[in-house]
């Protein structure tokens, strides 16, 4: 390097620290006319820049400079930083159209002893479509460490996983370490309902890993084809593994399988009951009338019941007011508190679920009369005090005439006096009413 370039240099360095991010912009820029490793190096340190701008500028500037660059962008595949590994990769795609040392310098890299050197090696290879990459990354896979393989697994794309990628892949599904099934699961998703048969191969499978696995990539893919299957399992196989079916049917959320899974609501399991609870949830609103039916079914058990009510809650949907409100007045103390409960995913709450909520304060059973109290508290205020004015303003019968003194009661308890005169539905003469704000006044604390 010249005595003059190398002054020139300097001077870049230190613009390069420049708290303005223009005068770091134009110093990348400047960098690209040395055309030396000296120049890629500082480059690939401002890779991790805060500013979008000066990053842009420097990874230009890395292309410009071509094959003086590639060392020190293969190296930056193992920065600390993950957006400096993102761009160096980038760079490299981009280079080597252009430069034919770039993909042998790649595969090179796949013997590092740097984990993330490895990774973006094969990505990158993948991504630039190398012929040589997928016979390589096989070999490799198959006695690979564990790090190796969640290596490969994650790097590479839906297009390289041929038919014998595809078994290592399966094989990995039963691997000792959790991580390893995890990126070979990761992998297969890749395929989508590509592997949806070959998955299918491994649901009797006494190996429980890769059971599991298989039944999860199955629900994730959501291929219908994997319903019946996993239906045969709920009605042949243990309850883990019944529940794990459970799960997938979820994930797939097709009604096909809802009748199946509204029988489990009776299971003698509880686990399985509130698995299946959740799959149908899941399903969502379409399986809304069969629930509905269900729970006016006079051979509904209490159990049903009280799932249907929690099931419907989770629709959040307008259709489940009704359904709610008839639970409310449920003979099983648990279906009326669970009924409360459900409440909290109504988007709108009517004046009858109110009114009925202000009774159930007084149920017989503590834990609805709990319930109750914390649905009228998670109300809107001013909603709930609107709502309220109307049943104690009320000149008509109603279904649920709630009890007057008890209402005046839970609102004073809150710092809201409503002073009442009248029976509601009772006589002509319109109810008055009147709600002003008061305070609470408190006793000073002993510390203070």
């Amino acid at each position: 390097m010249l005595v003059n370039e190398k002054e020139i240099m300097d001077d870049i360095r230190k613009d390069l620290k420049s708290k303005n991010r223009s005068v770091r912009a134009l110093a990348c820029k400047s960098l690209a006319r040395f055309g030396n490793r000296a120049s890629a190096f500082l480059l690939v340190t401002m890779l991790s820049d805060r500013d979008p701008d000066v990053r842009f500028h420097a990874s230009q500037s890395l292309i410009k400079l071509e094959g003086a660059a590639v060392a020190s962008l293969l190296n930056a595949l193992g920065h600390d930083e993950w957006i400096v590994r993102k761009q160096a990769s980038d760079i490299l795609k981009k280079l080597s159209r252009q430069i034919a040392e770039v993909t042998p310098a790649l595969r090179t890299s796949l013997n590092s002893d740097d984990a993330n050197i490895r990774y973006w090696s094969i990505k990158t290879l993948c991504e630039i479509k190398d012929a040589q990459v997928v016979p390589i990354i096989k070999k490799i896979f198959k006695s690979a460490r564990a790090e190796d393989k969640i290596c490969i697994a994650g790097a590479i794309t839906g297009d390289e996983i041929d038919e014998e990628f595809k078994e290592l892949l399966i094989s990995g599904l039963s691997d000792g370490v959790w991580n390893v099934r995890k990126a070979c699961a990761d992998a297969l998703l890749k395929l989508g309902s590509a592997v949806t048969a070959d998955l299918l191969k491994f649901l009797y499978v006494q190996d429980v890993d890769k059971f599991y696995w298989c039944a999860k990539l199955l629900g994730m893919i959501k291929d219908e084809r994997a319903i019946a299957p996993l239906l045969e399992i709920l009605e042949t196989a243990d309850e883990d593994r019944a529940e794990t079916a459970i799960v997938a049917l979820g994930e797939i959320g097709s009604s096909k399988a809802s009748s199946s899974l509204i029988k489990l609501l009776d299971s003698a399991s509880w686990t399985i009951r509130k698995t299946a609870a959740d799959a149908l949830i899941s399903i969502g609103e379409p399986i809304f009338d069969e629930l509905d039916g269900l729970y006016r079914s006079d051979e509904a058990s209490d159990d049903a019941r009280y799932w249907c009510v929690r099931i419907v809650g989770g629709f959040k949907c307008a259709k489940s007011s009704d359904l709610i409100l008839r639970a409310l007045a449920d003979r099983k103390w648990f279906v009326r508190a669970c009924a409360c409960g459900a409440l909290a995913n109504l988007y709108e709450i009517s004046r009858p679920i109110v009114e009925k909520l202000y009774l159930l304060r007084g149920d017989k059973n503590t834990e609805v009369c709990r319930a109750s109290e914390h649905a009228l508290e998670n109300i809107d205020r001013e909603k709930l005090l609107s709502i309220t004015a109307q049943i104690l303003d009320q000149s008509g019968g109603s279904q649920y005439a709630s009890d007057a003194d008890s209402i005046i009661s839970f609102w004073r308890e809150r710092g809201e006096e409503l002073e009442f005169s009248g029976k509601p539905g009772g006589s002509k003469e319109k109810a008055k009413k009147n709600i002003k704000k008061i305070s609470v006044k408190k006793e000073p604390a002993d510390h203070e």
